[in-house]
């Protein structure tokens, strides 16, 4: 673990027993730092980040490996087959299993469609696969994984439109009976959460659901107010 940059949050608390969580906000205000604390990457400098009780950086590296999963813009797909990639989240998964996980995702008819299917080779990087095709994987060893709790870190903000469309219905299966805390590179993805923090200089200035948000006149009311009216099909 590494110590978390100064620029933290004042205070957030235990907001992420819900379901869906999601924070918003520019580039530097804090949303990838709350993500790697959340996941023990990053040890906080004061207060502390706690799951189900016990503080992260008081749970083993083990422990820790089992509830918390983290899924990155760069996703990391390892060179060998497929099916080796994907058993890193569950080696005893069987070929039954993996296709389950994978169909979840939306990736089993382009798996299927590969020269050797689950035994094809990706190569290093996951060179062989598109972006969406990779984020998909990752959601599929979550899946896999099966952690308690999902932190997902603009996971979807490199994928095209197209793309992008399928990695939601994709996180929103794997996110599916599990606390997540998902750093959101889109509008649309905030609006669908349960609570929404925006974070602004690494300091929470606002938290609460999307109504409550949009009705405040805040940051999130003025950056979707500009967000729908940009998607308008008048201007």
């Amino acid at each position: 673990m590494t110590t978390a940059p100064t620029v933290l949050m004042n205070t957030v608390r235990s907001q992420w027993r819900l379901v869906v969580g999601s924070t918003d906000g520019a580039s530097g205000a804090g949303k990838t730092t709350l993500a790697k604390l959340v996941a023990g990457i990053h040890r906080p400098t004061g207060g502390a980040i706690s799951l189900g009780g016990v503080p992260v950086q008081d749970l083993d590296a083990d422990r820790l490996r089992q509830q918390v999963a983290l899924i990155t813009q760069e996703v990391h797909v390892f060179a060998g087959a497929l099916a080796d990639d994907l058993r890193l989240a569950q080696p005893d998964a069987t070929d039954v299993d993996l296709r389950d996980a994978l169909a979840r995702v939306g990736a089993d008819v382009w798996v299927d469609g590969l020269p050797d299917g689950l035994a094809t080779l990706v190569g290093e990087s996951g060179q062989q696969l598109t972006t969406t095709q990779a984020q998909q994987l990752a959601l599929a060893r979550l899946l896999l994984a099966n952690p308690e709790v999902a932190v997902l870190d603009e996971a979807t903000a490199d994928a095209g439109s197209a793309g992008a469309r399928l990695l939601d219905q994709a996180a929103t299966e794997a996110l599916r009976g599990r606390t997540a805390l998902v750093v959101a590179h889109r509008l649309s993805q905030a609006a669908a959460a349960d609570r929404i923090v925006v974070l602004d200089a690494g300091r929470v200035v606002e938290a609460g659901t999307h109504e409550d948000l949009t009705r405040s006149g805040g940051v999130y009311a003025a950056l979707w107010k500009a967000w729908s009216g940009a998607r308008s099909p008048n201007r």
